[in-house]
């Protein structure tokens, strides 16, 4: 795992675990995309408040490791609060140059 991944993994995990403390109750979702406005358009529809990028990368093998690596220790950590269905790495996503995972909360 290239040292790129495991940075933006631990500044996400601290955001999340940021967000996990201030927000004990609140369902979240861990995503990715190429446009953070439309993608925070699409969970508003499906009663998400808030969408807060919490990593970044130009390479679309990393996004999709990334993703799974937060909503696996997501899902240890937040259990029943982590609204995600799968570990991630599925959909589709049009071409860069930056990618984001986010953090969308309810």
């Amino acid at each position: 795992m290239p040292k790129q991944i495991v940075f933006e993994a631990m500044k996400a995990i601290n955001e999340i675990n940021k967000f996990a403390s201030e927000n004990p109750n609140s369902k979240f979702y861990i995503g990715k995309t190429d446009n953070l406005e439309r993608r925070e358009n699409d969970h508003q529809s499906k009663g998400y408040r808030y969408l807060m990028p919490i990593a970044e990368t130009s390479s679309i093998d990393d996004l999709n490791e990334l993703e799974n690596i937060l909503i696996k220790l997501s899902r240890l950590f937040y259990g029943e609060n982590l609204e995600n269905d799968r570990d991630g790495g599925g959909g589709k996503i049009a071409d860069g140059p930056i990618y984001y995972i986010y953090l969308a909360s309810k």
